[in-house]
């Protein structure tokens, strides 16, 4: 992928975002307490979450195993932090999940196709064209504003596996 791609990627995603935005005050998500019959063939809410998420758990490591800059400290500590993330989010969440629920497939498609893009945006950013900073191993590590971004990373990953068991 060029630079110029990826950046065309990159901002086209952030108008998709806005248009998302704007359209879900008119549609009701099609998942969950909003689903209807409208969204087509579902299936189980599982096995949907799973095959939802974890092609971006999947694209992150392909990605990450074709990179130069694999085992540069930076890229490196970030990606585990990254796959710690979707680890937690494609394989264990949805085996917590109770009810016999399901979500439509047109839904876990669209899912899909955002995980696979996002995938590719974040190892874009850590591996094809990482910033400057970089460059200083783990030093960039040590710098207040990593070690910062870091702690709210764990804190709002606590935040989210505990949002998720309130819910159960």
């Amino acid at each position: 992928m060029t630079e110029t791609a990826y950046y065309l990627l990159l901002k086209s995603m952030v108008a998709m975002a806005c248009v998302v935005f704007v359209a879900l005050y008119f549609v009701k998500a099609g998942y969950g307490k909003f689903r209807t019959p409208g969204w087509g063939f579902s299936i189980n809410n599982k096995l949907a979450w799973v095959l939802m998420e974890a092609p971006v758990f999947l694209t992150m490591a392909v990605l990450w195993l074709e990179s130069s800059d694999k085992w540069q400290l930076p890229q490196l500590v970030l990606f585990l932090l990254f796959e710690l993330h979707y680890f937690q989010r494609s394989f264990v969440f949805p085996l917590l999940l109770k009810g016999k629920g399901s979500m439509p497939v047109c839904i876990m498609l669209m899912g899909v196709t955002f995980n696979v893009v996002n995938g590719m945006m974040q190892a874009g950013g850590l591996f094809l064209f990482p910033p400057a900073e970089y460059a200083d191993g783990a030093a960039y590590l040590i710098q207040p504003r990593t070690l910062a971004g870091i702690a709210i990373f764990f804190a709002g990953m606590a935040v989210n596996i505990h949002s998720d068991h309130v819910i159960r």
